[in-house]
């Protein structure tokens, strides 16, 4: 038996109007194949999320505009200016994931109604997707100027201005400020007159790699073994190098030091491929340890 084309059956059965369905049909699918196509391609979602981050970036940096207005409008002669350093202006800011890191410098301390003030704007943000990313600290320029970090100063944590808290801030702080903060509101940075030496950010890298290895034996959940663990190899990378690094460039340069199956676990969770892995506390000491013998 001889069977018919293709088209001569649709033509006998359909008619035109059925033919031009078909086809329209066929198109579809094949769009479809290529969509989906695409969209299992990595490189596609690589693009897809960078778009979104910096389509939220760009909301963000409009609020943090936004809420530099009220604070200088509190501060009024005070204010010095609004910075934002660490990974959101590093190039490694996940918006899911990280804080945005600001610091306000003022003249001098803040009085009791400029405290009160703050901590009310504060409290106001606290609801808002940029509040609940707010970390910093609020300072005066000559602590800052002479590192003065043993004095007490304003801090944002956990959504919340606290007037009177013990100094986070350290040399490396200072020094991200400087290479790569960016300015919001005021003062331009280089016209702050802050520097730091080569002696001061060694020793905030050990000093910090003292806290981390303190906190180990304290810490159970993954994600603050996973933050120290990644704190640990930025501190290795700039004891090393007397630089201050990215995240993914200090795991690069740790590689050989963590190992082959650490540093796969470690890309893997950073890129989502995994939401979690074993941290094995001795090794993670043993890493830091290793840090600190790299201070001169």
């Amino acid at each position: 038996m001889v069977i018919p084309p293709w088209s001569t059956l649709v033509n006998a059965n359909l008619g035109r109007g059925g033919v031009s369905f078909l086809i329209g049909f066929t198109r579809l699918g094949e769009g479809l194949a290529r969509v989906i196509a695409l969209c299992r391609h990595p490189e596609y979602w690589h693009t897809f999320c960078s778009e979104r981050q910096l389509g939220r970036k760009q909301c963000y940096e409009s609020d943090l505009k936004e809420i530099a207005r009220q604070i200088a409008g509190i501060l009024k002669k005070n204010f010095v200016g609004f910075y934002v350093m660490g990974s959101f202006v590093m190039g490694d800011w996940d918006p899911e994931k990280s804080d945005i890191d600001f610091i306000v410098v003022t003249k001098k301390h803040l009085d009791k109604r400029e405290s009160l003030e703050i901590g009310e704007l504060h409290q106001a943000w606290s609801e808002t997707d940029l509040g609940k990313k707010l970390d910093g600290a609020y300072t005066y320029l000559e602590q800052l100027r002479q590192k003065r970090f043993e004095e007490k100063t304003g801090s944002v944590e956990d959504h919340e201005f606290k007037p009177h808290c013990p100094c986070h801030l350290s040399a490396d702080n200072i020094l991200c400020l400087l290479e790569y903060g960016k300015c919001i509101q005021g003062v331009p940075i280089e016209k702050l007159s802050l520097n730091v030496s080569d002696e001061e950010l060694s020793r905030a890298a050990y000093d910090m790699l003292v806290e981390d290895v303190a906190e180990i034996d304290r810490k159970e959940d993954f994600q603050t073994l996973c933050e120290i663990l990644i704190d640990v190899l930025r501190c290795i990378y700039t004891l090393e190098t007397g630089k201050l690094p990215t995240k993914p460039r200090a795991i690069e340069y740790c590689r050989g030091i963590v190992g082959k199956n650490l540093y796969r676990n470690i890309k893997a969770f950073r890129s989502g491929r995994i939401e979690e892995f074993k941290i094995d506390k001795n090794k993670l000491k043993k890493i830091a340890a290793y840090g600190m013998t790299q201070k001169d």
